[in-house]
């Protein structure tokens, strides 16, 4: 059967948008998928925020590039679809532009997509998403991304330690969203090709921030001696190097988390005390380096003091942290509430603690991380015994009727 004129100018469905968009929860109606009104208020924010402008797209924009009717959105609506969705290229999510067969360049650069710089924009947009949506919606893709476009590069060039630094960044990346996502093994075997990577490129600030990330991780799993080890082996690689002021200050908070867990509270203040000191300095960080500023180390300190068993001074730096947290950076602020609630419910203000709780639940409804989850379920076992409480019984309530998506 012949196919008509007006068949062959109908444009063909954009379905990777469509199933990108629809793999995402509705944050306004738990249980549905995010709908095109909320994606293009999601597209304003991002732009808004990363650009200062702003832009006016609404859902029946979403709806023309979804049948097709455009195929090659403006670069800031691309990049901006790419972090809101987690894409880590146009062809994830259909875009292509008219007429070509070959793989567009990385949007706003013109650098080919397998390009040091390249990486360097994905991995922001990455990131981007992943403070907002949690590694549990992303580690997939990033690995994906990985292997097929990082990797490749890698082998071509081996000696170039700028390509080997990318790749490490962007391995130690996906071994933080397999963390968020409860596989701490996967995330472990990440962190070591991360720290062969970057030791082979010579890149002393990346190996600090990748024992960093290691130190952390045998916090979560209870090894404290690693984690004291590796933060102790990442302020050896500070030695010398500029621009790792920042790192320096983590490594000490990292220390003194350990050394908490080990009950040493002399070595805890010792460590606090140096990180405090060097967070006061300022410098500009080394390319491919974690931030970390004064909400991140009084989540630390909320840490060790609870470690400690110094509720007061833990409950006095959880409200420091939930005070500086932005409310778009959705798993911090929630892992911050958690602390702070955790802390409350150990005082045994199971009231107040239930109450910092549903606060988590209601704004990150639609987050996916294992370690919000986790916290929560240890929440929840703290108070369970207080059930008749009325702020606990509206906890548990809420519990059941915002359920965290979940991370696997």
């Amino acid at each position: 059967m012949s196919r008509t004129p007006h068949d062959r100018r109908r444009p063909e469905r954009n379905e990777r948008l469509r199933r990108a968009r629809e793999a995402q929860p509705s944050r306004l109606a738990p249980g549905e998928p995010l709908s095109r009104a909320e994606l293009a208020a999601a597209v304003n924010g991002y732009l808004l925020e990363t650009t200062g402008k702003r832009y006016d797209l609404d859902a029946h924009h979403v709806a023309k590039w979804e049948r097709g009717a455009v195929r090659w959105p403006t670069a800031a609506y691309r990049a901006a679809l790419r972090a809101v969705l987690g894409a880590a290229d146009d062809a994830t999510l259909g875009f292509r532009p008219r007429g070509s067969l070959a793989p567009p360049s990385t949007p706003g650069t013109g650098m080919p997509a397998t390009s040091v710089e390249a990486i360097r924009v994905v991995s922001a947009s990455f990131q981007s998403a992943d403070r907002r949506v949690g590694g549990g919606n992303l580690y997939e893709t990033v690995r994906h991304y990985f292997n097929t476009v990082v990797m490749p590069l890698v082998q071509q060039k081996q000696d170039n330690a700028d390509v080997l630094s990318a790749a490490a960044s962007m391995i130690e990346l996906a071994g933080w969203m397999a963390h968020d996502s409860g596989n701490d093994v996967p995330a472990r075997e990440h962190f070591l090709t991360a720290y062969r990577l970057a030791s082979a490129a010579a890149n002393h600030a990346l190996v600090a921030n990748v024992c960093a990330s290691l130190s952390h991780l045998s916090t979560e799993m209870r090894q404290s001696k690693a984690a004291a080890d590796y933060a102790l082996n990442g302020l050896t690689h500070t030695m010398n190097t500029e621009g790792t002021g920042r790192l320096v200050t983590r490594l000490h908070a990292l220390h003194a988390r350990a050394l908490a867990l080990q009950g040493d509270r002399a070595g805890t203040e010792h460590q606090l005390a140096f990180a405090q000191e060097r967070l006061a300095r300022n410098d500009d960080a080394c390319p491919w380096i974690a931030p970390f500023d004064h909400a991140s180390l009084a989540s630390e300190t909320t840490e060790c003091w609870r470690s400690l068993g110094d509720l007061r001074r833990g409950e006095l730096h959880a409200r420091e942290a939930v005070q500086l947290r932005p409310s778009e950076r959705v798993r911090s602020r929630a892992l911050s509430l958690l602390a702070l609630a955790q802390v409350l419910s150990d005082a045994g203000r199971h009231d107040e603690a239930a109450d910092t709780g549903t606060t988590v639940l209601v704004e990150a409804s639609a987050l996916s991380s294992a370690r919000v989850h986790g916290r929560l379920d240890e929440l929840a076992t703290s108070l369970l015994p207080h059930h008749r409480v009325p702020g606990v019984a509206d906890f548990f309530a809420a519990r059941a009727a915002y359920p965290l998506r979940d991370s696997a």
